[in-house]
Order: structure tokens, then sequence, then C-alpha cells
């Protein structure tokens, strides 16, 4: 599989790209397609990977081959192919090859493998660095979908990851015209925008950690307290697996997936007729004194950045001075409170400054994956209308370093990540380092982990989570493509990168990071007989929660106090008399 290209062939493949980013021309003008998809041509080991549907795995593929003009010849395990043949691909397998030479009208002659995929392939042509320019970006789907060559903008992304001796980046698109203005694009069936992010996973030895642990993310958050103003509001992040080619050169797996913005969000827009901020979104970059709101600095609407607290919306570029007031009155009330430990005043305040609900979700949530990288780093805060209310929502964002992932390629993190670790050794975002001592508030956040304890966090439905998407980049070859790429590369440390141990590790850690939470954490309430809302005590508050529960037609077994397996009026009765009768 490792055939080296000549000299003259190199040749060839150089100028085809910077023809491609000179014109916009197709570099792969020579390749031929398979089930109407093209096959496109790792030129570093001329492997040409095809995507096709995932039922035709495991068959004996029907399919035609074709080729255009600069292609004078094609045989595919030694059979001749003309162009618009119907051919058989015995036994279609994911990391099976298939031996294929060519000629082209110029005389160049090429022989190599290939190798199919379900997953769709992006490829990018450009010159990318910290800065956009110009360059294509080409999505082909299995089902023969896209396939067209568009123009966008490109640039590397990341902290860390990003720096100039690292290999495997990650990259933001922004699409553009021919005029060089925005052009929305859907694409995965996701959502229509002209902005998109491929995230390398370049630490991640497990390289979906991010992926899996952003719809992980989604099925925790609950809805931002503005919902029904907003309904179409996403907390989160969509996306999917994808495989890159860069510069023609294959580049691995890459997460696919939308950016956290205002249109996800679905903040109030700028007023830029009366000049009034209205919905404003911001990112916490790097571990910072302000991000944790230990000891903020001091902050100036005349930058885009309060320490490595970023703008987001409205755009920094396009709307300045900026407004820092709420975000820096949440920052310095918390900061107040710690300074003065009065966790009485922060806990009957703190709904008043964040969606609780949502804090609360996010809590739980990093507390449970031990998503390290993700204690006051890795936070976007939204605000949805500050003329309305000036509550902020967070939502997770990059969790590389979570479910027991090593916080750098140097070191010895054993202790760090182990599942056991005490919350209060890492946790160090003050909002949620006072949660224990916020007597209410962690009753409802140990509330919110044993309902999802019981669904999402149950140990074998989390371990299938990642399982489920290790078991498709096996079965498609993306696995083995991935591993043969960057095995002993300094991106991780010059380790081999194998998936299914990391996966065995993640799924033993789960287990171990679950019982430890239920035991030493988290640790279940005992059920007190007519406690339906779960505050611990028995209350009008129950038989109010009773009847709701009746009006809504909906069944708990908490409500069921009688025990006659439905919840009536009968129920209310039952928790009432537990009120009458209690001394």
């Amino acid at each position: 599989m490792n055939l080296k290209l000549n000299m003259r062939q190199f040749t060839l493949a150089f100028l085809l790209v910077v023809m491609a980013l000179a014109t916009g021309l197709d570099v792969a003008a020579q390749q031929f397609r398979v089930n109407g998809n093209k096959a496109v041509l790792d030129t570093a080991n001329n492997v040409w990977l095809c995507s096709v549907p995932r039922d035709g795995f495991g068959t004996d593929f029907a399919t035609t081959v074709e080729y255009d003009s600069t292609i004078v010849s094609l045989s595919i395990n030694e059979v001749v192919v003309a162009s618009g043949d119907s051919i058989i691909l015995a036994d279609l397998q994911g990391g099976k090859d298939y031996e294929v030479s060519l000629v082209t009208t110029d005389g160049v002659a090429m022989s190599g493998q290939l190798t199919f995929t379900w997953l769709p392939i992006i490829e990018v042509t450009g010159t990318i660095g910290d800065e956009y320019s110009r360059g294509t970006v080409t999505v082909n789907m299995p089902d023969g979908s896209k396939g067209n060559q568009w123009l966008a903008k490109l640039k590397t992304g990341g902290n860390y990851t990003n720096h100039d001796d690292k290999h495997k980046r990650n990259y933001h698109i922004k699409f553009i015209d021919e005029n060089g203005e925005k052009k929305n694009r859907r694409l995965l069936g996701l959502r229509k925008d002209n902005h998109w992010r491929l995230d390398a996973g370049q630490m991640d030895l497990l390289r979906v950690r991010n992926r899996v642990g952003a719809d992980l993310w989604l099925d925790v958050t609950r809805e931002p307290w503005y919902v029904e103003a907003a309904p179409d509001a996403v907390n989160g992040s969509h996306g999917g697996m994808t495989e890159l080619f860069l510069n023609g050169e294959y580049r691995g797996i890459y997460n696919l997936h939308e950016p956290m913005d205002r249109k996800q969000l679905q903040l109030v827009k700028y007023d830029t007729i009366g000049n009034e901020f209205h919905g404003q979104l911001w990112f916490s970059k790097k571990w910072c004194r302000t991000a944790t709101m230990y000891q903020p600095v001091e902050c100036s609407n005349d930058q885009e950045n309060w320490d490595y607290i970023y703008v987001r919306y409205p755009d920094f570029d396009e709307v300045h001075p900026t407004d820092w007031t709420v975000l820096y009155n949440t920052v310095w009330f918390v900061n107040r409170m710690d300074a003065t430990d009065n966790d009485t005043m922060l806990a009957d305040s703190l709904g008043v400054y964040f969606d609780l609900p949502l804090l609360i979700d996010y809590y739980v949530f990093i507390v449970t994956l031990q998503a390290l990288d993700n204690s006051g780093k890795n936070m976007f805060y939204g605000c949805y209308d500050r003329t309305i209310d000036k509550r902020l929502t967070v939502t997770a964002w990059d969790l590389d370093m979570s479910v027991g992932a090593d916080l750098s390629i140097t070191g010895d993190w054993t202790n760090q990540k182990r599942p056991d670790r005490p919350v209060a050794e890492w946790m160090n975002y003050l909002p949620l380092a006072h949660m224990p001592y916020m007597l209410d508030h962690f009753k409802a956040a140990t509330k919110r982990y044993w309902e999802l304890r019981e669904t999402v966090f149950a140990p074998d439905s989390l371990i299938a989570r990642y399982q489920a998407v290790i078991d498709e980049l096996h079965a498609c070859g993306a696995a083995a493509r991935e591993e043969a790429r960057w095995s002993g590369d300094s991106d991780i440390g010059g380790k081999t990168l194998d998936l299914s141990e990391e996966m065995a590790y993640v799924a033993e850690w789960i287990r171990q990071r679950i019982q430890y939470l239920d035991e030493n954490f988290f640790i279940k309430p005992e059920v007190v007989k007519g406690d339906v809302n779960g505050d611990g005590e028995v209350t009008i508050a129950d038989v109010n929660a009773v009847i709701d529960l009746i009006l809504a037609g909906g069944y708990d077994a908490v409500a069921d106090v009688n025990g006659d397996g439905e919840v009536t009026i009968a129920d209310v009765n039952a928790v009432i008399d537990i009120i009458l009768t209690a001394d």
C-alpha cells in the first residue's frame, strides 16, 4: 500500500495543486468514479479512497466505473475496465484493497490500491495558516450527493494543538461565493451555514472523545430559559465523523461539526440602527484568573478579549467598542462571594446571573466525564437579550480531555486522570467549586445525576456511545487508516495509536468513575415516601407535583404513593395524609 510516487508523478501532482489554487480547477481531474462517487487519491501512498453507501459493505457490490478522457486505460484487480462498465467488487469490506493500474493521456502510468469507506470524504486545498486565506472544499457523500468543489476561506484552529510543530491540525471553514461573499452550505444533513469546523482529535488517543461528548451534552442539557421565545435554540453542536484529504494527502478521521454561534443559540441580533446590544456570546479559550473567576483582571470595551475570554457575538470587527458589562458583573459577583466565603448569598443569587438548570447540567456533566479541560475553560456563555434578562447560558465545548484522557503528550498523568480522583482536586471554576457548599443546589445536582444515571449515564449506555463510534470506524476501515497514518507521530508523543486498546481502557474507566460517583459524591438520597419533588421533605409542594403529573397525563413511580400502578387523585390524598400525620 505504501508505493512511492516517481518524480514525474510528484511534479504532476504538485502542478495540479498549484493550478487548483490559482484557477479553482479540480486536482482530481485524472481520477475515476465508482458508483458515481469520486475515488480520491492519496498522492503520498497511491491509494484511492471512495465513499459508497454502507449497505454495500459485506456484499458482492455491483457498481459502475467511470472516468474521463484524461485516462487512457484502467484495470482493477488486473481486469481492464472501460468507462461505464458494470463490475462486481467481491465481498466489499472496510480496509479491503483492490489493485488499480491506470495510464493517462500524457503517458503517466500509475498503480496502487483502491479501498472504500462509508464515511463522507472531505477534500481541502489551500495554503492554510493562522489567518483566513482562500482555498477549496469538496464534500463527497456516500450517496453520491455533493461532490462539487466549493470556494472557501480556511485557517487552522485550536490552542496547544495549533503550534507549528503539530501535524494533525484543526481547521475552520467559511464558505464563500465567487465574489468572496458569505455562502451558506448544508453539510451532513445539519444546519445550513457558511462556517464549519474540522476537529482533528489531535491528542486524543480515542479520536472521538469530542464528538461523542458533544452528542452526549446535547442529551444532557435542558432547554434554555428562553426556549418559548426561541424554540429552535440548540445549546450544543451537531456533527459527524469524516475522512479528510488535505492538498491530495490523506489526513485521517475528522469530526466535522457546527460552530457555536448566535444562530445556534438563537440569540437576539444586535440592533444596527439603534446601535444597541441585545444577544451576546463569549468563549473562554484558555485557563486564566478571569475564566475561573478567581482573580479577574480589569477589562476594556476596546478589546475583543478579557484576559483569555473572547467576544464571539457581536463580532468585534463589526461592532466595537464591545460591551463586557453582563459577563463582567457575573464574574465579579462570583469573585466577591468567594472572597468573603458567602456561600449563602452566592446560592441565593446564582439563578440571577446564570440559567441555573443549565449550570447544574454542566456541573453534573463535567464531573461525570471528569472533563478536566472544561472547568472554566472551553465554555461558551450566552446572553439571549440583555435588555430583557441578563442570565447566562453555558455550553460545553472541546471535550477531548475527558473520560480518562491525558492532558498533554508529555509527562505522567496517571494520578490526574484516575477515575476516583476527588472533584475538589480539579474543579477550579468558582461557581461550580462552591456547589457542594450550596446545599440546595447540590441536592438539585444530585437529583439530576440520578435522573441521568438511569438513562445516558448508566455505565453500559455511556460505554455503548463510545463503542458504537469506534465500531463504525473499524468496520469502514477508517480506524486502520487513522492508526497507520498517525502512529508514532510526535503529535501523540510517538505512541502507537490503537483505538481498540484505548476503547477498552475508556470502558473500564467509565465503570470505575460511575461507581466512584455513586458511592462517594452524588450519593443517592434515601427515598422519603411522598417526597414527589425530591427535595427531602413532604410538603404541599409534593401535592402540587402529583396534581401537575395527573394533569399532564404522565406517570412516575415516585408519585404513585399508594402503589396501585397509576397516578390519580388517590395519590394526592395519600400525600396529604402523610403531611397531616407527620410529627
